[in-house]
C-alpha cells in the first residue's frame, strides 16, 4: 500500500530518540511513522511524549492580527514593531539551542530584557545555590546507585513524568538491586504511594521548616515541638534515620511547586539538609521540573554573556538583575512595550498581556488572543535537529530530524532562521535605548 506521502515501505522505527518536552530529555524513546507520516512513540516514553510527538503537521500561516500574511510581510512588521521599542524584552525563551543563541543575538540588538517562561523555578535553585552551594548528582548516578529517596513536592508524573521509571525503579542498575529503592514523598495530597514509598502528607509553605528539622534530626539534635508543617516530628525521625541509614541517599523537589515567595528559602534548607546527611553517609540534591529547555537557555545566555537569563543585554555591558528584570513583574506592571514571545517547545505558554507581541510558536500553541505577530516555526526533535539540556545540566543531547522531509510542519522555518531574518531587518548597531531608574530592592 501506498502511503500519503508517495512510498510504497515504511522507514524502520528509530530507537534512542530524545525527547525535547521535559527536563528529564528521555534518549531511550523508539519512533515510528504511520502510513500518513505522523510520528508515533512506540517504545518507552510518557504520556506527554506520545501526544506531542504525535502532532499533526498541520500548514501553518503567519499572521498580523489576526491575517493571514506571507512570512515576509510578518517579518516586516515585527521588525516595524521592534524597531521602534523604547524597552523591549525577549521571553519565553523554549527552543534549542540555536534558537536561544539567535534570541539572545537579536535581545543584545535591541538592548532588551531577556527571561524564560519558567525561570521563576529555575531561580529558586541559582539564588539558592549562590548562598548554600549544592552537593548534586547525575541521573546515571542516581540511577545507578541511590538506594533512598526524599522527595519534596506535588505532580511529579506531571513535572518529571518517567522518575520512577529511568531513576528510582529502572529495569537495570549497575551498583544497586534495580527495583529495591525506596523512600518518602512530602507533601500535598493523600493517594496511594508507589511500592516501597511512604507519603507523609504536608503543606510545602513549610517546607524550608520541614527541611531544617530533618537536619536537626539527622545530625542527632531534637528540634522542638512534636510536629512541623503538619507532620509529626517521630515520622520524620524514621526519615532521618533511613536518610543515616541509607548507602546513597537523594533528597529531591519540584521547584514548581514550592512556594512562589520563598522557594529559593525551601531550597537552601534541602541544600543543607544533604550537607548534613554528608557528614555519615553519601547524599546528592536533584531538582526536577524545567520544560522549554529552561536550564539550557540560562546555560547559553551565560556562556555568550556571562550573565544568566533576567538580564539586559545591548544597553552597555550586559546587567543582570533577578528581581528588577523578572519579565513577569515587568508586564505585569507595563514595564515593557514591545514582547517577541518565543515557544518552539512546549512550556512557554504565551502571557495574556496586552503588550503589543510578537509570537513565535509551534503549531497549534494556544493563544489568549491574537497577537500582533505571529510568526509559525518548526519544533526541535521533530521538525529539524538541534540540542537540549538535561535536567542535571551535565549532557547537551542531540534532537533528531524525525518528520518527513514533504510533511508540512516540516518546510516551516526553525525559530533560529526566523530570528536571524529579525535581526538582517534591524540596524546594524544596537538601538538607542531608554535607561529607566528603578529602585532596587
Amino acid at each position: 500500500m501506498d502511503n500519503e506521502l508517495g512510498g510504497t515501505d515504511l522507514p524502520p522505527p528509530m530507537s534512542d530518540v530524545v525527547c525535547p518536552f521535559c527536563a528529564m530529555a528521555c534518549d531511550d524513546l523508539t519512533v515510528a511513522h504511520d502510513r500518513v507520516g505522523r510520528l508515533r512513540v512506540t517504545g518507552n516514553g510518557c504520556a506527554r511524549s506520545r501526544t506531542l510527538f504525535a502532532l499533526p503537521a498541520l500548514p501553518a500561516h503567519c499572521f498580523i492580527k489576526g491575517r493571514a500574511v506571507p512570512l515576509d510581510a510578518a517579518l516586516d512588521a515585527a521588525a516595524a514593531l521592534l524597531r521602534n521599542a523604547a524597552f523591549p524584552a525577549v521571553g519565553g525563551m523554549a527552543a534549542d539551542t540555536e534558537g536561544v543563541s539567535a534570541a539572545l543575538a537579536l535581545a543584545e540588538r535591541l538592548g532588551a530584557v531577556v527571561d524564560h517562561a519558567a525561570s521563576d523555578s529555575l531561580f529558586h535553585g541559582l539564588r539558592a545555590l549562590q548562598v548554600t552551594g549544592a552537593m548534586t548528582a547525575t541521573f546515571g548516578e542516581v540511577r545507578n546507585r541511590a538506594d533512598l529517596f526524599v522527595l519534596f513536592g506535588t505532580e511529579f508524573d506531571r513535572h518529571a513524568p518517567r522518575l520512577f521509571d529511568r531513576l528510582i525503579r529502572p529495569p537495570t542498575a549497575l551498583f544497586r538491586e534495580a527495583g529495591a529503592a525506596r523512600g518518602f514523598l512530602i507533601g500535598p495530597g493523600d493517594g496511594p504511594a508507589p511500592d516501597g514509598f511512604e507519603r507523609l502528607t504536608a503543606d510545602l509553605r513549610y517546607a524550608p521548616a520541614i527541611a531544617a528539622a530533618l537536619s536537626q534530626l539527622v545530625a542527632g539534635e531534637t528540634p522542638h515541638g512534636d510536629r512541623v508543617g503538619g507532620i509529626a516530628m517521630a515520622d520524620l525521625a524514621r526519615v532521618a534515620m533511613a536518610l543515616r541509614e541509607a548507602r546513597f541517599g537523594v533528597v529531591g523537589w519540584v521547584s514548581a511547586t514550592l512556594d512562589p515567595a520563598a522557594g529559593d528559602v525551601a531550597v537552601e534548607a534541602f541544600n543543607r539538609l544533604v550537607v548534613t546527611a554528608n557528614a555519615s553517609t553519601r547524599c546528592a540534591g536533584l531538582s526536577l521540573g524545567g520544560k522549554g529547555n529552561a536550564l539550557g537557555a540560562n546555560y547559553v545566555c551565560a556562556w555568550q554573556y556571562g550573565v544568566p537569563l533576567r538580564s539586559r543585554l545591548g544597553a552597555g555591558p550586559p546587567e543582570h538583575d533577578p528581581l528588577r528584570y523578572r519579565l513577569k513583574s515587568l508586564l505585569a506592571e507595563g514595564g515593557v512595550d514591545a514582547l517577541l514571545w518565543l515557544s518552539a517547545l512546549n512550556g512557554a505558554e504565551v502571557p495574556d498581556s496586552r503588550t503589543p507581541m510578537i509570537v513565535l510558536a509551534r503549531p497549534g500553541q494556544p493563544l489568549p488572543h491574537d497577537p500582533e505577530v505571529l510568526i509559525p516555526v518548526a519544533i526541535p526533535g521533530l521538525d529539524h535537529a538541534g540540542s537540549v539540556h538535561r535536567g542535571d545540566g551535565v549532557a547537551a543531547l542531540p534532537l533528531r530530524r524525525l518528520r518527513y522531509p514533504e510533511s508540512s510542519a516540516a518546510t516551516l522555518p526553525t525559530a533560529a532562521a526566523v530570528l536571524n531574518a529579525l535581526l538582517d531587518r534591524l540596524p546594524a548597531s544596537p538601538l538607542p535605548v531608554l535607561i529607566r531608574e528603578t529602585a532596587h530592592v
